[in-house]
């Protein structure tokens, strides 16, 4: 953790104090959701859409809780305004359940925040696939052990992340990444059923259609991968980064790419320039 101060329940308190026990059950059973923002240069962006999924991924796992509209909205800024001299930084929220919904505990704490390396937006990530699914793919829990096995998986293999391919063949999303495929002028997503919304994937899709680019749901096969004009990730540190090989095959990055690429940096841009504290 970094900066002077963590919010636990909302209560400012240093960061070694935001501390979870170590015979916490709920805890250690992953009853619990969390949600990663990302502060850059004083700017937090999105966190409406961040509570708003926090919520969202709450409910599907039955974890209740005492938070109402903008309440983790205002402790992240808390949090921030707390922490001045912190300008960049990711913004880790944790929701852990408990037996009602008095007990749930909303755990904020900023972290060094994440860069990709710049070459990779040039030459395109490298991204194995890997046979797995997530238990309620529409919630961001903290059971995360199949995810960590095929991230691992993926750095092993030296790669960026891992596609995740469901039992009928269906490649859902990354690790901690939505993909993308480009298909002529539309773009091409997993079904929202399927994976967890991403907030950079919805927010893509706002800059895509002012840029009049279609964006569609539907399915994307593991035999298809290759087959498309282009492949992209997205997630809140990577925003849109090319895919460059899959599973060590080469795969083309072609101009759309790069124009969606464009097209979100302005997006955010603007976000930017009307961002109110």
């Amino acid at each position: 953790m970094i900066g002077e101060y963590a919010s636990v329940n909302g209560n400012l308190v240093p960061p070694e104090q935001a501390v979870v026990p170590i015979d916490d059950v709920s805890f250690g059973y992953g009853y619990g959701v969390y949600e990663t923002l990302k502060l850059r240069r004083g700017i937090v962006y999105f966190p409406e859409r961040h509570e708003g999924r926090l919520f969202h991924s709450a409910a599907i796992i039955g974890l209740p809780h005492v938070l109402r509209e903008r309440d983790v909205v205002n402790q992240v800024r808390a949090l921030i305004a707390a922490n001045p001299t912190v300008r960049d930084a990711n913004i880790k929220l944790l929701l852990i359940g408990g037996r009602s919904a008095d007990d749930a505990r909303l755990y904020m704490m900023l972290l060094n925040p994440l860069y990709p390396d710049r070459t990779l937006y040039r030459d395109g990530a490298a991204v194995i696939t890997y046979r797995g699914e997530r238990r309620y793919p529409e919630a961001k829990t903290l059971e995360m052990l199949m995810s960590t096995l095929a991230y691992r998986a993926a750095r092993d293999a030296g790669a960026y992340d891992a596609l995740l391919v469901a039992g009928d063949g269906v490649v859902t999303e990354g690790t901690r990444t939505n993909l993308f495929a480009i298909d002529g002028d539309s773009v091409l997503t997993a079904p929202a059923g399927r994976v967890l919304l991403g907030v950079t994937q919805i927010t893509l899709g706002e800059a895509l259609a002012d840029e009049g680019i279609e964006l569609r749901e539907d399915a994307i096969h593991v035999d298809d991968l290759g087959r498309h004009d282009g492949y992209f990730l997205t997630s809140t540190s990577s925003k849109v980064m090319p895919i460059g090989t899959i599973d060590g095959r080469r795969v083309e990055i072609p101009p759309p790419a790069r124009r969606i690429m464009t097209a979100y940096d302005r997006f955010l841009d603007r976000y930017a320039e009307t961002y109110q504290v």
